[in-house]
């Protein structure tokens, strides 16, 4: 009896045919799963834009609510406003003789800071607004350090919440320190924009005399605080400033420029700071499946231009990244002080 069977090139054939559809079905996977990665993380991204950033601007909009007037600056924004929306300085104490027979009392006045001290010291210089801060990290290379941004504002209602989720009582005042560190709450570790606050009651009578001492509160300023943008590379502020006052009623004569965040305060003397712009690096939570070398890889964040990542971010490089940058109209900034 004969035997039928395949031959030998058929099972050849037949064994290519496979091959090329087993490839063909393997490359639309690899595509799709491509595709939905990159989805993913560019929805990662949207989601920082559309929650992180819109809320954190949210906040930089109450910068300067219940600001006070000082014989100095008025009502606008500068170093010297008391209780003022950009923090910059702090009182540094400063002895007064009053009264017969005479006493001496240590005063805690001239600062955007108005009469806040701890115990019987001056508060830590490491909670202002700062260019380059020591206490916020940078993934751009030759640029070790992110900007720190500190504002303050009173609370108009009740129900309110600082930054980290603290309730605020109506007519207290908060400070929010903004700065990029190292989440350790994910793995692996990375860096994202965290914010750290201290409500406080403002007490004239105690500000004008022995100070208000919020040493009890002052960890909560100085410590890690809570993570409120995921993901964060690159955090960058420019101060809005301008020496004219009647710039709303004059706006074609406007002078204003954009300045980083001076390293010696007074050199805002006589001009008032009237918008803040900040700027985000910011890159997904979900790799993506192509390489990019970061040598090839170039940024613009406010002032800062063609910037790189540094050879710490080598991991990164697989993640999706982009700019947001906003400009937030400081309150009482425009017209006569």
């Amino acid at each position: 009896m004969s035997e039928n069977g395949f031959t030998l090139i058929e099972l050849m054939v037949a064994l290519i045919l496979g091959l090329l559809i087993s490839a063909a079905a393997l490359q639309i996977f690899y595509t799709s799963s491509v595709n939905n990665n990159r989805q993913q993380a560019g929805s990662q991204i949207q989601d920082n834009a559309v929650f992180g950033i819109d809320d954190f601007s949210k906040h930089l909009r109450r910068a300067n609510y219940g600001a006070n007037s000082n014989t100095v600056s008025g009502f606008y924004l500068n170093h010297l406003t008391p209780q003022g929306g950009i923090v910059l300085t702090r009182p540094l104490g400063k002895n007064k003789t009053t009264g017969t027979p005479p006493v001496t009392t240590t005063t805690w006045a001239e600062s955007n800071l108005y009469g806040l001290k701890k115990g019987t010291d001056k508060l830590p210089d490491t909670i202002l607004s700062a260019n380059e801060s020591g206490n916020s990290a940078s993934n751009l290379k030759d640029i070790d350090n992110s900007d720190q941004l500190t504002i303050q504002y009173q609370a108009h209602q009740d129900d309110m919440f600082s930054c980290d989720g603290e309730e605020i009582d109506k007519g207290d005042y908060v400070i929010e320190r903004y700065f990029v560190r190292t989440d350790t709450s994910i793995t692996p570790n990375k860096n994202g924009l965290a914010c750290a606050s201290l409500i406080y009651t403002y007490d004239e009578t105690l500000a004008n005399t022995t100070g208000i001492d919020v040493s009890a509160d002052i960890a909560g300023l100085t410590g890690n605080g809570m993570i409120v943008i995921p993901n964060v590379d690159y955090f960058r502020v420019l101060l809005g400033t301008t020496a004219q006052n009647d710039f709303a009623a004059d706006p074609t004569n406007l002078a204003l420029i954009y300045q980083p965040i001076p390293s010696d305060p007074t050199s805002l003397a006589g001009q008032r700071i009237v918008s803040v712009q900040v700027g985000l690096l910011v890159h997904s939570d979900t790799a993506t499946a192509s390489q990019q070398a970061n040598s090839s890889l170039r940024f613009n964040i406010l002032d800062r231009r063609g910037q790189q990542l540094n050879t710490t971010a080598a991991n990164d490089r697989q993640y999706l990244r982009n700019v947001y940058e906003t400009t937030t109209l400081i309150r009482n900034a425009r017209g006569k002080p």
